[in-house]
């Protein structure tokens, strides 16, 4: 009798542990929901449908706001779905303004007594491999519609990667934030290219200096000069290792650029007409310092040019705790450089320099982040704003190209690799669409963006 009574007492545990659990799950969903909607307030966009998708009226760089575009075109299809929605719009007759805070306000009513309806977060709506939205002529008005619409598409990918980064039951777990991040939302940040041009300018460059501890007592002839001697540069071209560089033809066009910054390991023999052969500066990992098979002692690559290693600490780590706690182990690597090419321009970014970036990052989205430090790509990309007058990045933002190749000289697919499996990909990409101030069909079409410098930049102290 005992055991049958305590079988249904453990049962009835179960049962309601379990319908807990379910209504806690649904709970959380109907409040992300909540606060997707919220984001609607204070935008206007065009109603009108045409060829199955929406068209906007403003879709330049520096008034197109993504996320609220991504929201509403998601929040629209799936009313669309629905037969008992009822949506009534309310727009201002003035449609000449920018997408920016002082547009006229939208108020979105939704009625509907079917079932809540959530995007679909598994599914992913960018295509890689395939020529559907590359153009034969790049000078056409049709080029440029197909252009915006592969645009949409990229840009509603990315938001479906970070609705997928926050939810609770991923970004809230305590193994998801190795590096013990502990981040508090300021007041929110204007998402206007000015202003994220103006916060990635505040995030000043810092690397490792002689008399930094404890690289100090521990005897690192750190290079008393600054990295590249402060140089400013007039054009600089920041090239990915994406598989979508093959076959862009691109060499030529990256030479012709005073300073060329590259990454890791990837190579340019061989690949020099998609990739160029010049290089000004590497940003590594340290993973390429730290493991044998890069060989960076050895490799010729990693000669004659200026490299930033970085590393990430813990959030609030001081330089002795990274030291004593490094995520690969480079201190050793990078000492026996220094002593083997003494006037060579190899600097460690200060960890804390990272977590500024994110910080930013986390501060322009809706939406938590993935708690792990940016991307090298990201890091170039920053880089480059303080140090050239004009950046053209190549491959970042997703062509037409776009491939699940994730290198262009190793064989390996992972869409991961474009979309984020680690760094916040998404959100850096969203973010480096918002500042670039070229064409649609520039970005989507030939395959690169281009960012004005922020070192000469009319920024307000606040």
């Amino acid at each position: 009798m005992k055991a049958a009574a305590m079988s249904v007492w453990i049962f009835i545990n179960l049962l309601c542990f379990g319908m807990c659990g379910y209504l806690y799950l649904i709970w959380s969903q109907y409040w992300m929901s909540i606060e997707r909607q919220k984001l609607f307030s204070g935008t206007q966009f065009s109603g009108a449908r045409k060829s199955s998708r929406l068209h906007f009226q403003d879709s330049s760089p520096e008034k197109f706001d993504a996320f609220n575009i991504l929201n509403r075109s998601l929040f629209y299809n799936a009313i669309q779905k629905s037969r008992r929605s009822v949506v009534v719009l309310k727009t201002s007759h003035s449609q000449s303004s920018s997408l920016t805070s002082d547009r006229p306000s939208v108020n979105i009513i939704v009625k509907s007594h079917g079932k809540p309806r959530f995007p679909n977060l598994h599914k992913a709506i960018l295509e890689f491999d395939t020529d559907k939205y590359e153009c034969a002529d790049l000078t056409t008005t049709e080029c440029e519609d197909q252009s915006r619409e592969f645009r949409e598409l990229v840009l509603k990918e990315f938001h479906r990667v970070l609705m997928g980064d926050s939810k609770v039951f991923t970004s809230g777990l305590d193994h998801q934030n190795t590096y013990d991040v502990k981040y508090e939302r300021d007041s929110p940040m204007r998402n206007t290219r000015k202003d994220i041009l103006c916060a990635l300018r505040n995030v000043e460059l810092r690397t490792v200096e002689t008399n930094d501890e404890p690289f100090s007592r521990l005897g690192f002839r750190i290079p008393p000069s600054p990295l590249q001697g402060n140089r400013m540069y007039n054009t600089c071209a920041v090239v990915m290792s994406a598989g979508a560089l093959l076959g862009s033809r691109f060499g030529k066009f990256i030479d012709s650029h005073e300073m060329v910054l590259r990454f890791n390991n990837a190579p340019t023999e061989n690949y020099t007409d998609d990739v160029g052969s010049k290089t000004t500066f590497r940003i590594l990992n340290s993973q390429v310092v730290s493991k044998p098979e890069y060989k960076f002692l050895e490799d010729p690559l990693y000669e004659d040019v200026s490299i930033l290693i970085w590393d990430p600490a813990n959030y609030s780590s001081t330089l002795e705790d990274w030291y004593e706690h490094p995520d690969f182990p480079l201190f050793s690597v990078y000492k026996r450089l220094l002593e083997k090419r003494p006037r060579a321009d190899v600097h460690l970014l200060n960890p804390r320099v990272l977590w500024q970036l994110w910080n930013v990052l986390q501060q322009l989205s809706p939406y938590r982040l993935r708690r792990n430090p940016p991307s090298s790509g990201f890091l170039g990309i920053w880089f480059a704003l303080h140090r050239c007058k004009r950046v053209r990045v190549f491959e970042y933002v997703p062509s037409v190209r776009a491939t699940k190749r994730c290198h262009y000289y190793l064989q390996g697919d992972d869409p991961g690799c474009t979309l984020g499996a680690w760094h916040p990909l998404a959100q850096e990409k969203a973010l480096a669409d918002r500042i670039r101030d070229n064409t649609d069909v520039d970005v989507f079409q030939r395959g690169f963006i281009d960012i004005p410098g922020v070192r000469k930049m009319s920024c307000d102290v606040s």
